[in-house]
């Protein structure tokens, strides 16, 4: 079975998600402000218990749909500052999804960068990949600067792609192929 970890960066660990993570977990799941960009409604208490027994512990990530989520905390601190998602989109082309959320009391501290980044090399260094993609909606703007800054490029802008909020809303895909992975150093800057 692929794993990403272990896991680490410079601030954070990358960890599998434990019992003690639901209240952190569903405060920010449970926002609308966040929801707006997750094309979905806030979530239950229940849907994060589920989202949480279901990633205690290891996952097949072999066949296509197959996904890990992964919390990550800061080194030797046990908060939850947020999550990546990975879904093998394509086992046979080697196509997989990220997708990430950090708690809103952490933003703007570089975390999401910090976290997709490392998300993104293993993905390719562990996991084979062959092209990282990530879908956001248009107006997901902090996410789309995410993007660039780890050097994915702009693949797609997908009009009226699904209704959201009463609204038709439009998709942005931003993806980056293995050989186009920056040095480590570079990323965030």
């Amino acid at each position: 079975m692929k794993d990403l970890l272990p896991l680490e960066t410079e601030r954070l660990y990358f960890r599998r998600f434990t019992e003690a993570d639901l209240e952190e977990m569903h405060s920010y799941q449970s926002r609308e402000d966040y929801a707006q960009h997750a094309w979905r409604g806030p979530r239950s208490w229940d849907h994060s218990y589920r989202v949480i027994a279901e990633h205690r512990g290891p996952r097949a990530f072999v066949g296509d749909g197959d996904s890990v989520r992964y919390a990550f905390s800061p080194k030797g601190g046990g908060e939850l500052y947020g999550e990546i998602v990975l879904t093998l989109v394509d086992a046979e082309s080697r196509q997989i999804e990220m997708g990430w959320v950090v708690n809103p009391e952490y933003t703007g501290q570089g975390i999401a960068s910090e976290a997709a980044s490392a998300a993104i090399r293993a993905a390719f260094e562990r996991l084979d990949a062959h092209r990282v993609f990530a879908r956001l909606d248009s107006l997901n703007t902090s996410s789309a600067k995410v993007c660039e800054r780890l050097g994915m490029r702009q693949e797609a802008l997908l009009k009226e792609s699904h209704w959201q909020l009463d609204e038709w809303r439009d998709e942005l895909i931003y993806g980056i192929l293995s050989h186009e992975l920056r040095d480590p150093g570079t990323a965030g800057s």
